[in-house]
Protein backbone atom coordinates (compact mmCIF):
# COMPACT_ATOMS: atom_id res chain seq x y z
CA UNK A 1 0.00 0.00 0.00
CA UNK A 2 2.93 2.36 0.60
CA UNK A 3 3.76 2.24 -3.11
CA UNK A 4 0.17 3.14 -4.00
CA UNK A 5 0.25 6.13 -1.66
CA UNK A 6 3.29 7.64 -3.36
CA UNK A 7 2.63 10.71 -5.47
CA UNK A 8 2.73 10.11 -9.20
CA UNK A 9 5.50 12.16 -10.89
CA UNK A 10 4.25 15.59 -11.93
CA UNK A 11 5.43 15.15 -15.53
CA UNK A 12 2.99 12.23 -15.91
CA UNK A 13 0.04 14.50 -15.22
CA UNK A 14 1.24 17.80 -16.70
CA UNK A 15 -1.14 19.52 -19.12
CA UNK A 16 1.16 19.17 -22.14
CA UNK A 17 1.82 15.47 -21.58
CA UNK A 18 -1.85 14.81 -20.83
CA UNK A 19 -2.96 16.43 -24.10
CA UNK A 20 -0.36 14.45 -26.06
CA UNK A 21 -1.44 11.27 -24.30
CA UNK A 22 -5.12 11.84 -25.17
CA UNK A 23 -4.30 12.53 -28.84
CA UNK A 24 -2.02 9.50 -29.11
CA UNK A 25 -4.59 7.26 -27.39
CA UNK A 26 -7.36 8.45 -29.73
CA UNK A 27 -5.27 7.79 -32.84
CA UNK A 28 -4.18 4.41 -31.50
CA UNK A 29 -7.77 3.46 -30.66
CA UNK A 30 -9.08 4.36 -34.13
CA UNK A 31 -6.32 2.44 -35.93
CA UNK A 32 -6.55 -0.48 -33.50
CA UNK A 33 -10.32 -0.89 -33.89
CA UNK A 34 -10.25 -0.73 -37.70
CA UNK A 35 -7.18 -2.90 -38.24
CA UNK A 36 -7.43 -5.46 -35.47
CA UNK A 37 -11.28 -5.60 -35.24
CA UNK A 38 -11.12 -6.64 -31.57
CA UNK A 39 -13.06 -9.72 -30.46
CA UNK A 40 -14.45 -10.44 -33.91
CA UNK A 41 -16.52 -7.28 -34.19
CA UNK A 42 -16.66 -7.64 -37.96
CA UNK A 43 -18.10 -11.16 -37.60
CA UNK A 44 -20.90 -10.21 -35.22
CA UNK A 45 -22.29 -7.53 -37.51
CA UNK A 46 -22.81 -7.57 -41.26
CA UNK A 47 -22.11 -3.91 -42.05
CA UNK A 48 -20.16 -2.16 -44.76
CA UNK A 49 -16.62 -0.99 -44.12
CA UNK A 50 -17.62 2.67 -44.14
CA UNK A 51 -20.38 1.98 -41.62
CA UNK A 52 -17.89 0.19 -39.39
CA UNK A 53 -15.48 3.13 -39.88
CA UNK A 54 -18.21 5.57 -38.87
CA UNK A 55 -19.15 3.50 -35.83
CA UNK A 56 -15.53 3.19 -34.74
CA UNK A 57 -15.16 6.96 -35.10
CA UNK A 58 -18.11 7.42 -32.75
CA UNK A 59 -16.53 5.02 -30.29
CA UNK A 60 -13.27 6.92 -30.35
CA UNK A 61 -15.04 10.28 -29.90
CA UNK A 62 -17.02 8.87 -27.00
CA UNK A 63 -13.88 7.51 -25.43
CA UNK A 64 -12.12 10.83 -25.96
CA UNK A 65 -14.92 12.65 -24.14
CA UNK A 66 -14.65 10.22 -21.22
CA UNK A 67 -10.89 10.68 -20.97
CA UNK A 68 -11.08 14.47 -21.28
CA UNK A 69 -13.68 14.68 -18.51
CA UNK A 70 -11.60 12.34 -16.38
CA UNK A 71 -8.45 14.43 -16.85
CA UNK A 72 -10.30 17.69 -16.15
CA UNK A 73 -11.42 16.14 -12.88
CA UNK A 74 -7.83 15.04 -12.24
CA UNK A 75 -6.55 18.62 -12.76
CA UNK A 76 -9.19 19.92 -10.34
CA UNK A 77 -8.16 17.36 -7.72
CA UNK A 78 -4.50 18.16 -8.34
CA UNK A 79 -5.09 21.80 -7.35
CA UNK A 80 -6.28 20.73 -3.91
CA UNK A 81 -4.54 17.39 -3.29
CA UNK A 82 -1.64 15.36 -4.59
CA UNK A 83 -2.32 12.62 -7.16
CA UNK A 84 -1.17 9.25 -5.81
CA UNK A 85 -0.27 6.19 -7.88
CA UNK A 86 -3.31 4.42 -6.42
CA UNK A 87 -5.53 7.38 -7.29
CA UNK A 88 -4.19 7.50 -10.84
CA UNK A 89 -4.84 3.76 -11.22
CA UNK A 90 -8.39 4.20 -9.90
CA UNK A 91 -8.95 6.99 -12.42
CA UNK A 92 -7.83 4.77 -15.31
CA UNK A 93 -10.08 1.94 -14.04
CA UNK A 94 -13.04 4.32 -13.90
CA UNK A 95 -12.26 5.43 -17.48
CA UNK A 96 -12.30 1.80 -18.64
CA UNK A 97 -15.61 1.02 -16.91
CA UNK A 98 -17.34 4.16 -18.17
CA UNK A 99 -15.89 3.81 -21.65
CA UNK A 100 -17.00 0.17 -21.74
CA UNK A 101 -20.55 1.23 -20.88
CA UNK A 102 -20.52 3.89 -23.62
CA UNK A 103 -19.08 1.41 -26.13
CA UNK A 104 -21.80 -1.11 -25.33
CA UNK A 105 -24.50 1.57 -25.61
CA UNK A 106 -23.19 2.94 -28.90
CA UNK A 107 -22.80 -0.55 -30.34
CA UNK A 108 -26.39 -1.33 -29.43
CA UNK A 109 -27.65 1.94 -30.96
CA UNK A 110 -25.40 2.38 -34.01
CA UNK A 111 -24.91 -1.23 -35.03
CA UNK A 112 -28.10 -2.75 -33.70
CA UNK A 113 -26.42 -5.11 -31.25
CA UNK A 114 -27.76 -8.64 -31.12
CA UNK A 115 -25.90 -9.77 -28.01
CA UNK A 116 -27.29 -9.43 -24.47
CA UNK A 117 -26.30 -6.11 -22.95
CA UNK A 118 -24.52 -7.79 -20.02
CA UNK A 119 -22.30 -9.78 -22.40
CA UNK A 120 -21.90 -6.72 -24.60
CA UNK A 121 -20.76 -4.64 -21.61
CA UNK A 122 -18.31 -7.33 -20.49
CA UNK A 123 -16.74 -7.52 -23.95
CA UNK A 124 -16.72 -3.73 -24.23
CA UNK A 125 -14.80 -3.45 -20.96
CA UNK A 126 -12.16 -5.81 -22.37
CA UNK A 127 -11.98 -3.77 -25.56
CA UNK A 128 -11.74 -0.52 -23.61
CA UNK A 129 -8.96 -1.95 -21.44
CA UNK A 130 -6.96 -2.92 -24.52
CA UNK A 131 -7.59 0.38 -26.26
CA UNK A 132 -6.58 2.43 -23.22
CA UNK A 133 -3.91 0.43 -21.40
CA UNK A 134 -1.68 -0.23 -24.42
CA UNK A 135 -1.31 3.44 -25.52
CA UNK A 136 -1.24 4.58 -21.89
CA UNK A 137 1.68 2.25 -21.16
CA UNK A 138 3.48 3.29 -24.35
CA UNK A 139 2.99 7.01 -23.75
CA UNK A 140 3.96 6.85 -20.07
CA UNK A 141 7.12 4.91 -20.90
CA UNK A 142 7.99 7.47 -23.57
CA UNK A 143 7.24 10.41 -21.25
CA UNK A 144 9.36 8.83 -18.51
CA UNK A 145 12.25 8.19 -20.93
CA UNK A 146 12.08 11.74 -22.30
CA UNK A 147 11.98 13.23 -18.80
CA UNK A 148 14.99 11.21 -17.69
CA UNK A 149 16.85 12.16 -20.87
CA UNK A 150 16.10 15.84 -20.29
CA UNK A 151 17.24 15.53 -16.67
CA UNK A 152 20.45 13.84 -17.80
CA UNK A 153 21.05 16.53 -20.43
CA UNK A 154 20.53 19.24 -17.82
CA UNK A 155 22.94 17.49 -15.46
CA UNK A 156 25.56 17.24 -18.19
CA UNK A 157 25.13 20.93 -19.01
CA UNK A 158 25.61 21.80 -15.36
CA UNK A 159 28.69 19.63 -15.15
CA UNK A 160 30.13 21.21 -18.28
CA UNK A 161 29.40 24.69 -17.01
CA UNK A 162 31.22 24.02 -13.75
CA UNK A 163 34.97 24.63 -13.80
CA UNK A 164 36.93 21.41 -14.22
CA UNK A 165 39.75 20.88 -11.77
CA UNK A 166 43.02 18.99 -12.15
CA UNK A 167 44.36 17.33 -9.04
CA UNK A 168 48.06 16.61 -8.83
CA UNK A 169 49.38 13.82 -6.63
CA UNK A 170 52.95 13.03 -5.69
CA UNK A 171 54.72 9.75 -6.44
CA UNK A 172 53.05 8.15 -3.41
CA UNK A 173 49.56 9.06 -4.59
CA UNK A 174 49.07 11.82 -2.01
CA UNK A 175 47.06 14.83 -3.23
CA UNK A 176 49.30 17.90 -3.15
CA UNK A 177 47.92 20.50 -5.51
CA UNK A 178 44.66 21.30 -7.37
CA UNK A 179 43.96 24.00 -9.96
CA UNK A 180 41.33 24.80 -12.56
CA UNK A 181 42.00 23.03 -15.84
CA UNK A 182 41.86 26.34 -17.68
CA UNK A 183 44.62 27.80 -15.53
CA UNK A 184 47.19 25.12 -16.33
CA UNK A 185 49.69 26.17 -19.02
CA UNK A 186 52.29 23.42 -19.15
CA UNK A 187 54.21 20.90 -17.09
CA UNK A 188 57.98 20.51 -17.25
CA UNK A 189 60.28 17.80 -15.95
CA UNK A 190 63.05 18.58 -13.47
CA UNK A 191 65.00 15.45 -12.43
CA UNK A 192 62.65 13.51 -10.12
CA UNK A 193 60.26 16.43 -9.94
CA UNK A 194 57.80 18.15 -12.22
CA UNK A 195 57.09 21.87 -12.33
CA UNK A 196 53.46 22.77 -12.80
CA UNK A 197 53.20 26.15 -14.55
CA UNK A 198 49.86 27.87 -14.14
CA UNK A 199 48.08 31.21 -14.21
CA UNK A 200 47.09 32.97 -11.02
CA UNK A 201 45.22 36.07 -12.06
CA UNK A 202 47.57 37.92 -14.42
CA UNK A 203 50.70 36.26 -13.04
CA UNK A 204 52.45 33.04 -14.02
CA UNK A 205 53.37 30.75 -11.17
CA UNK A 206 54.79 27.28 -10.74
CA UNK A 207 54.49 24.48 -8.23
CA UNK A 208 57.20 21.85 -7.66
CA UNK A 209 55.93 18.31 -7.22
CA UNK A 210 57.87 15.11 -6.67
CA UNK A 211 56.68 12.92 -9.54
CA UNK A 212 57.58 12.12 -13.14
CA UNK A 213 56.24 13.49 -16.39
CA UNK A 214 55.50 9.93 -17.53
CA UNK A 215 53.19 9.39 -14.57
CA UNK A 216 51.52 12.73 -15.32
CA UNK A 217 50.95 11.65 -18.92
CA UNK A 218 49.39 8.35 -17.83
CA UNK A 219 47.26 9.99 -15.15
CA UNK A 220 45.84 12.74 -17.35
CA UNK A 221 45.43 10.87 -20.66
CA UNK A 222 41.74 11.89 -20.86
CA UNK A 223 42.52 15.61 -20.53
CA UNK A 224 43.69 17.87 -23.39
CA UNK A 225 47.32 17.61 -22.28
CA UNK A 226 49.88 16.97 -25.02
CA UNK A 227 53.34 15.51 -24.54
CA UNK A 228 55.54 17.36 -27.01
CA UNK A 229 59.00 16.78 -25.55
CA UNK A 230 60.65 14.42 -23.09
CA UNK A 231 60.67 17.36 -20.68
CA UNK A 232 57.39 19.12 -21.54
CA UNK A 233 53.67 18.53 -21.63
CA UNK A 234 51.34 21.39 -22.59
CA UNK A 235 47.68 22.22 -22.12
CA UNK A 236 46.31 22.24 -25.68
CA UNK A 237 43.63 24.76 -24.71
CA UNK A 238 46.41 27.24 -23.90
CA UNK A 239 48.39 26.84 -27.14
CA UNK A 240 48.17 29.99 -29.24
CA UNK A 241 50.27 28.90 -32.21
CA UNK A 242 52.12 25.94 -33.70
CA UNK A 243 55.22 27.15 -35.51
CA UNK A 244 57.77 25.41 -37.72
CA UNK A 245 60.89 27.43 -38.56
CA UNK A 246 64.27 26.25 -39.90
CA UNK A 247 63.43 22.65 -39.17
CA UNK A 248 62.52 23.43 -35.56
CA UNK A 249 59.00 23.21 -34.20
CA UNK A 250 57.63 25.04 -31.21
CA UNK A 251 54.37 25.81 -29.47
CA UNK A 252 53.56 29.39 -28.53
CA UNK A 253 51.76 29.65 -25.21
CA UNK A 254 51.10 33.37 -25.62
CA UNK A 255 50.38 35.74 -28.49
CA UNK A 256 53.78 37.45 -28.45
CA UNK A 257 55.89 34.30 -28.47
CA UNK A 258 57.56 35.17 -25.20
CA UNK A 259 56.65 31.76 -23.79
CA UNK A 260 57.43 28.96 -26.23
CA UNK A 261 57.71 25.21 -25.68
CA UNK A 262 59.98 23.15 -27.98
CA UNK A 263 58.73 20.12 -29.88
CA UNK A 264 61.32 17.34 -30.04
CA UNK A 265 61.81 15.07 -33.05
CA UNK A 266 60.45 12.02 -31.26
CA UNK A 267 57.11 13.81 -30.71
CA UNK A 268 57.06 15.84 -33.92
CA UNK A 269 54.83 13.47 -35.87
CA UNK A 270 52.13 13.11 -33.20
CA UNK A 271 52.10 16.86 -32.52
CA UNK A 272 51.93 17.71 -36.23
CA UNK A 273 49.02 15.30 -36.76
CA UNK A 274 47.01 16.97 -34.01
CA UNK A 275 47.40 20.46 -35.51
CA UNK A 276 46.82 19.24 -39.07
CA UNK A 277 43.43 17.89 -37.95
CA UNK A 278 42.59 21.32 -36.62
Amino acid sequence: MRFGRKSIPDFFVSKKNTINQILFTSLFAFVFINVYRPFGADQWYDVSWWMFLFASGLLVLAGMVVVILSRLLMFWIKKHNRITILGYGAMVLAEILLMGWLYALLERIALGGVRPFTLLYFVSIQNAALILLIPYAMSLLYISWREKKMSLDDLLKQLRSKPQFISFKDENGVLRFTIKAGDLIYISASDNYVEIHYKSGSKLKKYLLRNTLKRMEDQFHELPLLRCHRSYMVNLDQVRMFKREKGQMSLWMDDEGELTIPVSRSYAKSVTEIFEKG
